[in-house]
């Protein structure tokens, strides 16, 4: 239908195909990540800057209503009007959506009256599916005047807004964080006092966590190592002056990427070709270099490395989760910011300089832990 609309009005256009297999649950999340991955690639392939989606004030009260039903937080601002995204690894789009503030109706209406052809889509009517009961459930609420389209908005904007506001009063700094870009491990500075370890806030914490996990989620795959204990009239104290680095250390967690002792399946190697971008862990984009050999694939490093050798201490778990280019078993490349990291942790270990690759065997990852902290980019 819209590839004839726009057929008879010569307006350059085409169509964007799902291929590959279908999940059995899930269906609707899935086809939305793999609607705005096509649609980002088409965008960089036909370099567009921004992309224009068509949301209405009530698919906005619906994401609000459903993040509230599950206790959300930072949800709670709903659909941004505009955002970053991209596909994979793929340069930044803008997302527009500019009929945040229409009711679905007046849209329908609008294309009634202007002879705009338009479909229903059947999904809409098949309750097996959250939103569909949300929607329905609304309906049911506004009509008695007991929760509104508008109201629901309202809680979107006012959250949006302090949203805005809390990262403007951070004004790009970790607040009391800083990220090790080695390993991408997020470290309490030595010049932090002791006593202000203590009334860090929540939306700080759920940041850190966000940013060091590789779902899109706050997500529990996060290891906090305390160094220190410290008695109360150290208040005033700063960490440098007790001669620690750092008394808190969070990193991603070595099982999340290398399996689990339940049997969930660890991070599944990818096989890659010379001069092409990989995102890995949704914390990093790898760039391969051209003189890969053949079957090279990236993996965590961890993979590579003796289970008891990983856990043996805090800085071979922070390494274990970090990006490596591999043939067979035999590592051939690291990350070129990691190098000097991986040396240090792997020392004492019988088998280091046999595991290393050759000094200058490196390649560029990029880390997203900045992009992640703040949590205005999507990529899918």
């Amino acid at each position: 239908m819209v590839q004839a609309f726009c057929s008879e009005r010569n307006i350059p256009h085409e169509t964007l195909v799902w291929e590959g297999e279908k999940p059995e649950t899930g269906i609707q999340a899935a086809a939305r990540d793999a609607r705005y991955r096509l649609l980002c690639q088409a965008c960089e392939r036909l370099g567009l800057e921004h992309l224009i989606a068509a949301h209405t004030a009530d698919d906005q009260a619906e994401t609000v209503f459903m993040r509230l039903r599950r206790g959300s937080g930072r949800g709670l601002a709903g659909m941004p009007r505009r955002r970053k995204i991209a596909a994979g690894p793929g340069e930044l789009i803008t997302l527009h959506r500019p009929l945040l503030e229409v009711r679905r109706g007046a849209l329908r209406a609008y294309a009634e009256e202007h002879e705009l052809p338009f479909v229903d889509d059947p999904s809409n009517d098949d309750d097996k599916y959250e939103r569909v009961r949300v929607r329905a459930l609304l309906a049911a609420l506004e009509q008695q005047d007991l929760l509104t389209v508008e109201a629901l908005c309202g809680v979107a904007s006012e959250r949006a807004f302090t949203d805005q506001s809390w990262r403007l009063s951070s004004n790009g700094q970790h607040f009391s964080y800083q990220y090790a870009q080695s390993d991408g491990a997020y470290l309490l500075p030595r010049t932090v006092e002791w006593d202000e370890l203590r009334p860090v806030r929540f939306v700080e914490i759920a940041s850190v966590v966000n940013a060091i996990g590789g779902g899109r989620k706050s997500p529990r795959e996060l290891s906090l190592h305390l160094d220190l204990e410290l008695p109360e009239q150290l208040a005033g104290v700063t960490l440098a002056e007790l001669g620690v680095d750092a008394a808190v250390v969070a990193y991603r967690e070595p099982a999340a990427l290398l399996a689990r002792a339940d049997g969930t399946p660890g991070f599944t190697p990818i096989p890659v070709e010379p001069g092409t971008k990989h995102l890995y862990d949704r914390r990093f984009i790898v760039e391969i270099p051209e003189d890969i050999a053949p079957e090279t694939v990236l993996r965590p490093l961890g993979q590579l490395i003796p289970r008891d050798i990983v856990r043996s201490t805090v800085a071979r778990q922070r390494i274990a989760t970090l990006p490596c280019l591999a043939f067979g078993d035999q590592v051939t490349h690291l990350p070129e910011q990691a190098v000097e990291a991986v040396t240090k942790a792997l020392q004492g270990w019988k088998r280091c300089e046999c595991f290393l690759p050759t000094p200058g065997a490196v390649f560029k990852a990029r880390s997203l832990l900045a992009e992640r902290f703040a949590g205005d980019v999507i990529r899918f």
